[in-house]
């Protein structure tokens, strides 16, 4: 066997470098040796091989990490700077607030407040912060334990608090309860500043207070005047009568006709100053409000009403149709229109429609005749008081009664309007609303700050 020659290239170099170092030639190049180097040469060899590609690998996989580190941190980079824009959106928007949000333990020691605290109360919030809430509404002790031993998820409250600087504020309060499983932990909330609403809610109470007494004292003024206004004209008509006996047997021709016309406007007068008074009370006299069907209504008025014409009563509603409201005002509505249509009729036979239907959220009545007609230039006037069509000597009336009949309805939150062409008779459509404006008042009865 030819033993190759130890060169550079035959061996790998690390063992070059070992047989060099350890192996004298002679067992150098004993040929078993010689085996056992290429052996060795061929696994240096291998493992040169293994070893650059790992290195190779090693690279890639540096290079990579290098590049994912570099997008992580960008990543990061750019979640930091989002986040802190959110937060500092978020800070302006909860600043610029105008209710106060507060958070409690517990025991009622306020954790937080933003800015709105101080806009409000004139109190610091790093100064407020960790107090507890009844050192700021001392004032209002009650109605805090109230809120704070309430077992309502949300309780809510008006409350009177000083301010830093001593003015009389008046704060409305809404607290949320907050658990931990079970466990109560504190109170989420709001506060906002309600002191206009307070005052503007005492001033209408003291207004309707005002109103409800100068009310009566109008009422009982009209009662007095009137009283006093038709005692003189009942004496007129009683001298008239006895006059008119005692000299009967001297009257004659005119002058009979003369004191007749004297007690017929006496009987005007009185009927007019009826008429005023009672357009005065129109729509403030509140009365017991009554369940009923229309139709009996509508029944119980068409038998009140005599002409010397014969008067034709057609119905158009639901026979079985209830309606709860104040009967004596409505029956004052349609006595009024019932008797303008027949008073001013100018047939031979008077026939008067009364119509009624329910709506959504009010009732629509109507009210038509058969007679004269009334031209589109008086529709709006003929609501207004003492205004009539025809001259009072042509026909007896006071001009009151379509004026009380808008001044109720008006009242009442409901409308009226005409249709109605000349010679084609008049026909009146108003609404009756099933809840009427004034019963919102009822809401402020409850208020403990009026």
């Amino acid at each position: 066997m030819n033993m190759p020659e130890l060169t550079d290239t035959n061996y790998h170099r690390l063992l070059k470098r070992q047989i060099r170092k350890s192996l004298p030639p002679e067992l150098a190049e004993h040929p078993e040796m010689q085996d056992f180097l290429l052996s060795v040469h061929q696994a240096y060899s291998e493992f040169q091989d293994d070893l650059g590609r790992v290195e190779l690998i090693l690279e890639q996989s540096s290079g990579e990490l290098f590049k994912a580190n570099r997008e992580l941190s960008r990543i990061a980079q750019e979640k930091t700077e989002e986040a802190a824009l959110t937060n500092k959106r978020l800070e302006e928007v909860v600043s610029s607030i105008t209710e106060v949000l507060v958070q409690l333990d517990a025991n009622g020691n306020i954790t937080y407040l933003n800015k709105a605290w101080e806009t409000i109360t004139g109190y610091r919030v790093d100064e407020s912060v960790n107090r507890n809430w009844t050192d700021f509404f001392a004032d209002s002790a009650e109605e805090l334990y109230t809120m704070f031993n309430s077992d309502l998820p949300v309780t809510e409250a008006t409350i009177k608090v000083f301010t830093a600087t001593g003015a009389e504020i008046w704060i409305g309060i809404s607290l949320t309860r907050q658990y931990a499983g079970d466990k109560h932990i504190g109170y989420t909330g709001t506060l906002s500043d309600v002191t206009e609403r307070v005052v503007a809610e005492k001033k209408s109470k003291s207004y309707m207070r005002d109103l409800e007494r100068i009310n009566a004292e109008l009422d009982q003024f009209a009662y007095v005047v009137s009283h006093d206004l038709k005692a003189p004209l009942r004496a007129i008509n009683n001298l008239s009568e006895w006059i008119e006996e005692d000299i009967s047997h001297l009257l004659e021709g005119d002058t009979t006709d003369q004191f007749r016309l004297l007690r017929g406007r006496v009987h005007r007068m009185e009927s007019l100053i009826n008429g005023i008074l009672s357009y005065s009370r129109a729509g403030r006299i509140k009365t017991v409000k009554e369940k009923f069907t229309i139709k009996s209504l509508v029944d119980d008025l068409r038998e009140t009403f005599s002409s010397k014409n014969t008067t034709r009563f057609i119905l158009e509603g639901n026979d079985a149709l209830d309606i709860e409201t104040e009967k004596i005002t409505l029956t004052q509505i349609l006595q009024n229109l019932i008797s303008n249509g027949i008073k001013y009729n100018d047939k031979p036979e008077v026939e008067i429609k009364i119509g009624w239907k329910e709506c959504e959220n009010k009732y629509e009545f109507h009210v038509a005749d058969n007679g004269p007609g009334i031209a589109q230039e008086f529709h709006e006037k003929i609501f207004v008081i003492f205004q009539t069509l025809q001259a009072r000597d042509e026909v007896e009336s006071t001009g009151v009664g379509l004026a009380i009949v808008k001044k109720i309805l008006d009242e009442k939150g409901g409308l009226i309007r005409i249709e109605s062409k000349m010679k084609e008779g008049t026909k009146f459509i108003f609404t009756w609303p099933k809840n009427e404006m004034k019963e919102t008042e009822t809401s402020l009865k409850n208020n403990p700050f009026q």
